[in-house]
């Protein structure tokens, strides 16, 4: 098994993914006095979003079909899967992973037309009840 993973992030900016000790998160909501202190990530990777594709190009702002490669341990995103597994990151395939760069291009190409919601929409058409302005003439 290979010691890193190819993980894709198909929001625009990226996310960062932190692995958490489940068992002290829980004792602290379990916990009687409110703890103020943020809890603390055992460990995190900040993954690539969209805009760090090869093909992006801010001009167009196109999306669809692109996404951030980052390599992870495969420790790690075994781990964070197993926290995460029925996010919407992980259940609608806004983050996910292949193990070789040429399969992650391959699982970019079958994606391709698969959107997110995040991709901007036409401008060129309107909403139902949207009309132009009338230019003064």
């Amino acid at each position: 098994m290979a010691d890193t993973l190819t993980v894709l992030c198909r929001l625009p900016s990226g996310i960062r993914l932190e692995l958490h000790d489940l068992a002290a998160l829980k004792s602290r909501a379990k916990s009687q006095a409110p703890i103020m202190a943020p809890a603390r990530a055992l460990s995190s990777v900040t993954l690539n979003g969209i805009k760090h594709d090869p093909l992006y190009h801010p001009a167009e702002n196109r999306m669809l079909g692109r996404a951030g490669r980052t390599t992870v341990s495969t420790d790690f995103w075994n781990a964070w899967l197993e926290q995460n597994a029925h996010t919407d990151l992980v259940t609608q395939k806004l983050v996910f992973a292949e193990s070789t760069p040429s399969r992650a291009n391959s699982a970019m190409a079958e994606l391709a037309q698969s959107r997110t919601g995040l991709e901007g929409t036409d401008h060129t058409t309107m909403t139902n009840g949207v009309t132009p302005l009338e230019k003064a003439g």
